[in-house]
């Protein structure tokens, strides 16, 4: 550092060592500081302290003179350790074992001052050292994130601490090296969170920066006496630091980073990383001189030094050891998996290429269950950790109407309770009270049973060590006193609540109980009966609480209670026996029946027992009799009317009385459980009784009861008598549960599943197959309740199914087959198209399978080998809602346990999978049963089966890409081995390059071939020559269809083994043609495709009036020519069509110009005859007057215009011609060719005036203006064309036949856009309004693709394609192709962002992402022709053009309808070659027609909620949708008068197709039925939780839309 360097830092030290706030804090005045600061001594020793790594002993050195003059003395065993025992005194006041040193605080802050400013100064000079530095969070990273205040006062606090100044004393002083560890941990904390927030997982860096530094801080809080016991000590101190300086959530991070953490299941993603980042850095030893090596281990190794290191390691607990480590290696391979960098050596994220479900082995779908499950875990417990996500979650689940959603939540709050902090356990809790008013009995129940597991569970639990004579209060409430809370708000209510609510509510007392008894610490039980008790002392109960206490009361364990307590039990029930309520003495009776045979020894007990008995009057009551008798006969006591008990179960009157009684809304409940046990002892009892009987009124009572409790009862009475039934009985009964689930409301018959799945394993085989066709038809229904209930029913039958193995003697193939057709139902539930459908599989899967303790590990795995890849592949793309997206994270926690578990104990998955994989491609437009049965046939051959969706038949019109994807996907779910081959990687078959990089995806298998053997013998690729990799090399698999020649053939074109496989006769008979036809007819196709599949199609109107190929572009009878140079015989063709015509005279005059040309229009279909001519010259400035004869038109034209001017002199159209518009086809071709040669102004004056009306009309359409009569003696129109106004006059290519060649369709649309062209013209008036015809746009590009392809335009009888393919990748030429051109369409769609402030160029809705069809584009392998209708400011074309670039895609050149000047330039930056019908040097502003008409077109938006798939959520840029930003300096009136006309135009065009659509199909038109009508039929959105009625007709929406813009009219205009 040379001299005036280092003066300038001695003067930065000064004035940092006498600035006003330190010398404050420091308790020094200026002058003493500047006295011990000889310039000469410190500038000497700074030099050497300003080179390498700054020592404190040097700084020491520097400052000890000052530091004794500041403290009088100097310490006896020297500075440093002085100073280090202060600060830690400082830090931890309670440190009493480190002798105060008060006297030198002023000495230390001067010298930590100093050493902090030499610090910086090393920190700016030498590079960034992981032992040694941190890096923390930088302010954009603070910025949004809710700890940013917290993250800020820890920072305050580790440097009015001087903590990193301590830890670099420490490290010269001590032998172990505090700085290094927690750098290190810090530096792979932040590294590995940095690229976690890159990828978007939620992790917050300033919590886990702040937990990173603060982790280890415990350490200095250790006294002397607790050294060897700080690697368990010190996370209280650190807690103990955090909570002093108000960093609770900091503090909740560093406090819990021990391995022993990883045992509780979900922890947030700070709390991951910093206990993976302080897993791998470990001591490596020691130097020379003792100072300790820190060490940068890799997960593994780490693992092992811990392990040497643990104390007391047995077997017990190296198990633990390894099974949290096991947490670990998940999480790290989960991050490698979102290519983090893991290894440290880069902070760049590493590409990883993320392989589809479907293509996974057993090991590869374990992997990728656990990455799912570990991400939705991370992402739900960010959601849950954050007080206000929490609260938006709460909300959302008090919101909701819908049951089975409520049920979702509350197994979210089941499973993620205990990491609830206390505040948000209250939120939760009160939540629960609320929810036990439900109306629903097993909400209420499920609700209660949570909230006893939330009570048990409500205290802080401190899981580390506390160090001696410490006793923390951790929170102001304990679980104790909020349980006194709720159960006086259980038992006494508000007085407000109604009495029925006030009974649910006391029903879910004993479930509070019980729950609340079962989760608790053993020795906790007795302190929470004992509040419970002291309600049983109080004798003055109404009668209602007193039966909700009797109710309660079995729940309470007798054996914590002393005889004191039992009696005051027995007290309460014998003071109420006399209250004459039937539910009480029932109650009382029930209770007595349980107690019985625990207390036959109790004296108290029996008086009780007696004293009851003679007040009931057992007499008049069957049922109470019946239970007497079973009182005395248990408490062995005197029975005193056995002839009444007899009778009882002699007298058949009973039983009748029974089943009158059970089905009264009167009977009290208990008294209906009562009845349900005596007709079950009657049985057993072997009574002769109607057992079918019974056992339907049991099924009745489990269908219709209102109390929850009696269908249990009734359900597992049930299920127990099953076995004494008769086999038909069984069956019986059986059927009559299953109507119940089909017709029963859902608030009955969800209750029936529990036990019908486990009554019908009594069934026999047979009728076992019989009944699940039965529930195979309830899982396809429209309704999706009775859906729902169907796989609850089939997912106890899984669960219970061993069972039936040891009732039934069948052979095994026959068991494991029912038990595979059972799984594949819930995994058909899964691919279910109705979101309801789908979460329920995913939650019965996750929860009965793999939650509950049913099954064994050894169960669960042969389970978990039947559905894992299928679960991993199908959960793909179905989180449809955050609540989906809960469900689902319950379900994967589940299942990610089982894995973890299984692995533990057998190491791996041991599962069999085919050695040979069969790759189906098809267009599959729909997937049939045909074509599924050829996929079971082949696989079970022992193939591996990929159904690839084909891209590659381009001239099939298919529907959307996803939705035959989803067809196909519903299909085969329930199908083993039978797979959605990947969208992202498309196999052309007839590119070997491509079927290369499909035997390189299956390494180690064979790949065959599966095709029809017509396609063989016809195909274009079976043709070409055999090269390596050519589809001729792959064995195959070939259908046999039709007339085939015979196999000779066949072998000859495959060189390579042939399987051959013939369907029958039925399903080759099916085909997508007789589909089609069927769905027209609206008739049942369900034994042409699969059940489900037919719902899906009927449901969102797919395949109705739709061509199963593209329409061919064929020449119009339209041909337009513009003469530049005419010759003499155009002329005279021209003069003979005007022979006798008004404009004559005009045009003879206009011929004798010099430059003077034409537009013709012909007619091909009258011979080329020309049916309009316009005659346009350019003039000159200088020349004006001499035309026009008029000083001020001359003025008027020189001041609107700086360019050229063409004067259009006569214009003739015929009306002898089927040309629609002709005038305005006239008035199009002139002006956009004129435009084209630069003209930017144009007059309209023909020289004698005669002007046709419909031309005047046709003028001002185009914005001309007519200039004042007075100017000129003849007529003069006027516009501006530097920047004119374009429209797309789109709409007949926007509807389906018939109606797009209907007259009383086509005259509207007529009318229609001459009204729009009249809004437009107000926008900006004066300028050119030029409108273009898409059929006129679509002939002329086709003229142009065909010619630079080198084909012909027509059609030829014998296709001959051209080298290069057509691909349109806008909105235009959808459902067509270019004749004898390979035409596929790239699918892209402008979508707008919610709130319209933006948009971006995405795929179609429905179709693959556009990196996968540029990909399709390019398996092709052809050079590609681009074509759109407008290229302008290019944002299409920008955003594929990277794409086309990734993928090498060869662009021959672009094709568009019009070319402006910017997009002319835009062509020229990216070197392509750009063609076009129409150049416009400069555009205004453009519109599509179909566009700005609800319902008819549109845009694409962004929104949550979904319509039919044949229906798209749209924007039209118009009000009251949204104010057009787009249009700029334009008047509000002007956008209101657009908006309403586009809005009226759209009413009357669907008025118009609605009275056609009734006319041609005698039906009405609704919204459902839109797309029978147009192509691509849209809603505009209206944000999320609305919906259309799609029964209204679409037309009564707009002219709602029109009322609702004319109630804006005055705040518009």
């Amino acid at each position: 550092m040379d001299k005036k360097q280092l003066q300038l830092t001695y003067k930065e030290l000064q004035n940092t060592l006498t600035a006003r706030d330190f010398l404050q804090n420091a308790g020094l005045h200026k002058k003493d500081v500047l006295a011990v600061m000889d310039k000469g001594v410190w500038l000497e020793a700074m030099e050497k302290l300003m080179t390498g790594e700054v020592s404190c002993r040097n700084v020491l050195n520097l400052c000890s003179p000052a530091m004794e003059n500041f403290a009088g003395s100097r310490p006896k065993d020297g500075w440093l350790p002085a100073l280090y025992g202060h600060m830690i005194r400082k830090i931890y006041p309670h440190r009493d074992d480190i002798p105060a040193t008060d006297q030198y605080d002023k000495a230390a802050a001067f010298y930590l001052e100093c050493l902090r400013f030499f610090l910086k100064k090393e920190k700016e000079r030498l590079p960034f050292s992981r032992i040694r530095d941190f890096d923390f969070a930088t302010e954009e990273e603070l910025e949004g994130s809710p700890y940013e205040e917290e993250y800020r006062r820890f920072l305050q606090c580790f440097s009015d601490a001087y903590l990193y100044e301590l830890m670099r004393i420490g490290r010269e002083i001590m032998p172990f090296d505090m700085l290094a560890h927690v750098a290190g941990v810090h530096h792979i904390a932040m590294h590995i969170a940095r690229q976690l927030a890159k990828t978007g997982i939620p992790v917050d860096l300033p919590l886990i920066s702040g937990a990173a530094a603060a982790h280890d801080i415990g350490k200095y809080g250790c006294r002397e006496n607790e050294v060897r016991r700080i690697p368990y000590l010190h996370y209280y101190y650190t807690d103990l630091w955090c909570r002093v300086h108000e960093l609770p959530n900091i503090g909740h991070i560093a406090a819990n980073h021990s391995t022993w953490d990883l045992e509780l299941e979900n922890l947030t993603v700070e709390s991951l990383i910093l206990i993976y980042a302080d897993f791998r850095v470990k001591n490596n030893g020691y130097d020379e001189k003792g100072k300790e090596i820190m060490g940068f281990y890799s997960l593994a190794s780490s693992f092992a030094v811990i392990l040497n290191k643990l104390d007391n390691v047995d077997t017990a607990k190296e198990n633990r050891y390894r099974h949290v480590y096991s947490r670990l290696e998940d999480f790290e391979n989960y991050m490698k998996a979102l290519g983090v960098n893991v290894d440290l050596t880069s902070c760049a994220l590493k590409p990883v290429p993320q392989r589809n479900p479907a293509l996974l082995n057993i090991d590869e779908t374990v992997d990728a269950f656990k990455n799912i499950a570990i991400d939705h875990n991370i992402r739900l417990m960010h959601k849950l950790s954050r007080e206000l996500t929490f609260g938006d979650i709460l909300e959302a689940a008090r919101s909701t109407r819908n049951w089975k959603d409520t049920r979702a939540y509350l197994n979210i709050f089941a499973e993620y309770f205990t990491y609830m902090n206390q505040r948000q356990k209250q939120m939760a809790m009160n939540f629960l009270y609320d929810l036990m008013f439900h109306r629903e009995g097993d909400i209420r129940r499920q609700a209660a049973d949570l909230l006893g597991n939330m009570i048990a569970h409500y205290d802080v639990e401190y899981g580390k060590e506390f160090p001696q004579n410490v006793n923390v209060i951790l929170d102001e409430t304990d679980s104790f006193q909020l349980w006194k809370r709720y159960l006086d708000r259980i038992i006494l209510p508000d007085h407000k609540v109604i009495d029925r609510h006030r009974r649910w509510l006391g029903y879910c007392l004993k479930r509070v109980v019980i729950s609340l008894l079962e989760n608790c610490k053993e020795e906790q039980r007795k302190r929470y009966v004992v509040p419970l008790l002291a309600y049983y002392q109080e004798l003055g109960w109404i009668d209602e609480t007193a039966f909700i206490l009797l109710d309660t009361m079995p729940s309470i364990p007798m054996v914590l209670l002393d005889d004191e307590e039992r009696n005051v039990c027995f007290r309460f029930m014998e003071h109420f026996a006399s209250r004459d309520v039937l539910e009480i003495q029932a109650a009382i009776l029930l209770n007595l029946c349980e107690m019985a045979p625990a207390f036959t020894e109790s004296k108290e007990f029996l008086h009780t027992v007696n004293a009851v008995l003679d007040v009931v009057p057992v007499k008049e009551e069957k049922a109470l009799a019946y239970l007497a008798y079973e009182i005395r006969k248990n408490c062995g006591l005197p029975q005193k009317n056995k002839a009444a008990y007899q009778e009882i179960f002699e007298d058949s009157a009973v039983v009748s009385d029974i089943f009158l009684d059970n089905l009264k809304a009167a009977t009290p409940w208990k008294m209906k459980i009562i009845n349900v046990r005596l007709l079950y002892d009657r049985i057993c009892s072997g009574v002769t009784m109607p057992k079918l009987h019974v056992a339907t009124h049991l099924s009745n009572l489990l269908k219709v009861s209102e109390q929850v409790s009696v269908r249990h009862a009734a359900g597992e009475t049930l299920v127990k008598l099953a076995p004494m039934l008769s086999w038909d009985q069984r069956n019986e009964v059986a059927i009559e549960l299953t109507k119940g689930l089909e017709i029963g409301e859902f608030e009955f018959s969800k209750y029936i599943p529990q036990y019908l799945g486990r009554f019908v394993l009594y069934l026999e085989p047979d009728e076992l197959d019989e009944f699940l066709l039965e529930i195979k038809r309830l899982l396809i229904s429209i309704n999706e309740r009775v859906s729902c209930v169907a796989l609850d029913t089939v997912s106890i039958m899984v669960q219970r199914y061993n069972e039936y193995r040891q009732r039934f003697q069948e052979p095994t193939d026959r068991f494991l087959k029912r038990r595979k057709t059972m799984l594949g139902f819930l995994l058909s539930g899964l691919a279910n198209y109705r979101d309801a459908v789908s979460q329920e599989a995913v939650l019965v899967i996750g929860h009965s399978f793999f939650e509950e303790e049913v099954l064994s590990l050894e169960e669960k795995k042969d389970i978990f080998q039947i559905i894992g890849k299928k679960f991993v592949a199908l959960l793909e793309n179905r989180e449809t809602s955050e609540l989906a997206f809960f469900n689902n994270a319950a379900s994967l926690n589940n299942l990610y346990r089982f894995i973890g578990n299984y692995l533990f104990y057998y190491k791996e998955f041991s599962f069999e999978e085919p050695k040979k994989i069969a790759f189906f491609p098809g267009t599959y437009d729909p997937f049939s049963l045909g074509h599924k049965e050829i996929a079971r046939m082949i696989r079970d051959l022992g193939f591996t089966v990929y159904l690839a969706l084909d891209e590659f038949s381009w001239s099939k019109k298919t529907q959307p890409h996803m939705i035959r994807r989803e067809i196909i996907t519903m299909s085969v779910a329930d199908e083993e081995n039978i797979y959605v081959f990947p969208d992202d990687r498309p196999v052309n078959i007839a590119t070997p390059s491509d079927l290369l990089k499909l035997r390189q995806l299956f390494q180690g298998k064979e790949v065959y071939m599966v095709a029809g053997s017509d396609v063989v013998e016809n195909a274009s690729s079976y043709q070409v020559p055999c090269v390596e990799n050519s589809i001729q090399t792959f064995p195959h698999i070939l259908i046999m269809r039709g007339k085939t020649r015979g196999t000779s053939e066949l072998e000859a074109k495959i060189k390579a083994p042939i399987y051959y496989l013939k369907l029958n006769a039925r399903l080759e008979d099916i085909s997508s043609t007789k589909i089609r036809e069927n769905i027209d007819d609206n008739r049942d196709i369900s034994s042409l495709v699969d059940p489900v599949v037919q719902n899906y199609i009927y449901e969102n109107n797919l395949y109705l009036r739709e061509p199963q190929y593209k329409q061919i572009l064929r020449g119009r009878a339209v041909r337009v020519e513009v003469f530049e140079d005419p010759t003499k015989s155009i002329e005279e063709e021209i003069f003979k069509v005007l022979e006798g015509r008004p404009e004559e005279e005009e045009f003879q005059r206009a011929s004798k110009v010099d430059n003077i040309r034409y537009t013709v229009v012909r007619d091909r279909e009258q011979s080329d005859k020309i049916v309009g001519v316009a005659a346009f010259h350019g003039i000159a400035t200088t020349n004006l007057y001499k035309e026009f004869q008029s000083i001020e038109v001359v003025d008027h034209i020189r001041e609107h215009t700086s360019g050229r001017i063409v004067l259009v002199a006569a214009v003739f159209f015929s009306s002898q011609t089927h040309i629609r518009d002709v005038d305005q086809l006239l008035a199009t071709e002139t002006l956009a060719f004129c435009m084209q040669k630069d003209y930017t102004y144009a007059v309209f004056s023909p020289y004698r005036g005669y002007i046709h009306e419909r031309t005047k009309g046709t003028l001002k359409r185009q914005g001309f203006q007519l200039l004042d009569n007075k100017m000129s003696k003849r007529p003069v129109y006027v516009v501006d064309m530097k920047a004119p106004i374009v429209i797309f006059q789109n709409l007949e290519t926007v509807l389906k036949a018939p109606f797009d060649q209907n007259p009383r369709v086509l005259d509207p649309l007529q009318q229609t856009h001459c009204r729009l062209q009249l809004a437009m013209t107000k926008l900006y008036p004066g300028q050119l309004v030029l409108s273009f015809q898409s059929e006129i746009m679509y002939h002329r590009l086709m003229e142009r693709i065909t010619r630079a392809n080198q084909v012909s335009s027509e059609v030829t009888k014998v296709r001959r394609l051209g080298p290069s393919m057509c691909v349109p990748f806008g909105k235009i030429l959808r459902g067509n192709a270019v004749p004898n051109t390979v035409t596929k369409v790239l699918h892209t769609e402008k979508t707008f962002e919610p709130e319209v402030t933006g948009f971006s160029i995405t795929e179609y809705p429905n179709y693959s992402p556009l990196a996968t069809q540029v990909r399709t584009i390019k398996s092709f392998n052809r050079p590609v022709i681009l074509v759109d209708d407008l290229l302008h400011k290019g944002y299409r074309i920008k955003e594929l053009n990277p794409l086309f670039e990734q993928e090498n895609v060869k662009i021959d050149r672009i094709i568009v309808g019009l070319l402006s000047g910017r997009g002319k330039d835009l062509m020229e930056i990216q070197n392509r070659k750009v063609e076009s019908v129409y150049f416009i040097p400069s555009i205004k502003a453009w519109f599509v027609e179909s566009s700005i008409y609800p319902f008819i077109g549109g845009d694409s938006i962004k929104s949550e909620s979904e319509n039919k798939a044949t229906l798209l959520n749209s924007i039209n840029l118009i009000l009251p949708y949204v104010m057009p930003g787009f249009i700029y300096g334009v008047s509000n009136d002007a956008i209101y008068d657009l908006s309403m006309t586009c809005l009226e135009n759209s009413r009357d065009i669907l008025r118009v197709l609605e009275e056609e659509y009734q006319t041609v199909f005698e039906r009405n038109l609704t919204l459902n039925r839109l797309g029978e009508v147009i192509l691509s039929p849209c809603c505009p959105d209206r944000g999320d939780h609305l919906s259309y009625d799609y029964h209204v007709a679409p037309s009564i929406y707009v002219e709602n839309d029109i009322v609702r813009l004319i109630r804006l009219k005055e705040l518009i205009k």
